[in-house]
């Protein structure tokens, strides 16, 4: 599975005017899935058309309302195993421009997701999925937690449990989507679907793997430097 989905992408505006170099971090805490999702996607146009041309580019980090996400790949109902349950719990299904099948968002997850306006030596999109990983096992190496890749599938591992998840979408040249940190939190939904499309897959977080909690913010700072490390981008103030 390659959790990647290109939109558009021979169609670049010239127009656009934004610093590649420099991103605003928007950091809102715990929000409603929906609505940043809708965010990510109104900047991702807007830079895409250059509606306007002083738009900073953005990363988003976020901790997300309970949702089941269906990328490009998920087979409708086949991506969904116990239908009743995600309704009892409350928890929204939402079908997403990412690659990729179905996953699981909510509580206890930190998501990054970079809206980036890609310069032509960086549109290796294979290696942007790797930076995306990178950033997730040097902010793990932090808290002594050794994580690896799956050469079969994108995301992060421990051992045989799956601790981060991968999915980019590409419009003219602009990211959207990102990645999921499992920091903490009740992660049964994932049994009440097929995650990525991997049947039995096991789900892990920080705080199961060290025994104690582990507080979002201090994962957010840490992700944050690495991830704009890896993208070569500076933060700015709004």
């Amino acid at each position: 599975m390659t959790n990647l989905r290109l939109v558009n992408v021979a169609v670049m505006n010239s127009a656009v005017k934004t610093d590649s170099d420099v991103v605003l971090v928007e950091s809102p805490g715990r929000v409603s899935f929906a609505e940043i999702h809708q965010h990510m996607l109104d900047l991702q146009a807007e830079l895409g058309t250059a509606v306007n041309s002083d738009l900073q580019q953005r990363v988003l980090l976020f901790e997300p309302s309970p949702v089941v996400t269906l990328g490009s790949g998920a087979q409708g109902e086949n991506s969904i195993l116990e239908e009743a349950k995600l309704s009892q719990h409350g928890i929204d299904r939402c079908s997403v421009d990412r690659g990729g099948e179905a996953t699981y968002h909510g509580p206890g997850q930190l998501l990054a997701y970079p809206v980036i306006q890609l310069q032509e030596h960086e549109r290796d999109l294979h290696v942007l999925l790797r930076n995306l990983e990178e950033a997730i096992l040097l902010t793990l190496g932090d808290w002594n937690i050794e994580g690896q890749r799956d050469r079969d599938h994108t995301g992060v591992w421990v051992g045989d449990s799956k601790i981060a998840s991968v999915g980019l979408s590409v419009r003219r040249w602009v990211t959207g989507h990102g990645l999921a940190l499992y920091v903490s939190g009740n992660q049964e939904p994932f049994q009440w679907i097929i995650p990525c499309g991997l049947k039995n897959c096991k789900i892990t977080t920080m705080e199961s793997l060290l025994g104690s909690s582990v507080e979002i913010p201090a994962v957010e700072a840490r992700l944050k430097f690495h991830l704009l490390s890896l993208l070569n981008r500076t933060e700015v103030s709004s």
